[in-house]
């Protein structure tokens, strides 16, 4: 059953072959590009109040991850740790932590109709530690600030 259900997700969420689709240089006008202090703003270390944001703008009511910690857990006990947590960000930004240990997920399929016993009639939901959400949550935090430019200003919409 595993070998079948573990085919099945990978030939329709596997990897395609590139159809050898690129940009040209000159795609993108210069004033829809990321400017350089932009650019500085993604590169800049995380502050210790966007890590908190992310932590608090996430759901606190949520199942715990898989390392057993939920984001109500953050909440709750960031005072306490946060110095702790914040240790880890900046081990992060520097490439030195193990992303394998960190980032990774456990599955569980969740029948979309009673007494499912097709594949089609499952739905993959992935739980994932909530430290590795919280990178993401405030590098998206950041990209929210420029989204609009990028994507509307004279950027896709009026190319597609």
């Amino acid at each position: 059953m595993l070998e079948h259900a573990v085919l099945f997700y990978k030939n329709l969420f596997g990897f395609e072959e590139s159809l050898g689709v690129k940009l040209g240089e000159n795609f993108w006008d210069e004033g829809d590009k990321v400017t350089s202090q932009e650019n500085e703003l993604f590169e800049a270390p995380f502050s210790e109040e966007e890590i908190r944001l992310a932590v608090f703008e996430s759901y606190a009511e949520g199942s715990p991850s898989p390392d057993g910690f939920s984001f109500m857990f953050y909440q709750v006990f960031w005072g306490t740790i946060k110095t702790d947590f914040m240790s880890l960000v900046r081990e992060f930004e520097f490439g030195n932590v193990n992303l394998g240990r960190l980032n990774y997920a456990v599955i569980t399929l969740i029948p979309k109709e009673p007494e499912a016993k097709v594949l089609k009639k499952f739905r993959p939901i992935s739980l994932l530690n909530c430290s590795f959400k919280f990178f993401s949550k405030a590098l998206n935090n950041r990209l929210i600030k420029v989204a609009d430019k990028l994507l509307l200003k004279g950027g896709l919409s009026s190319r597609v």
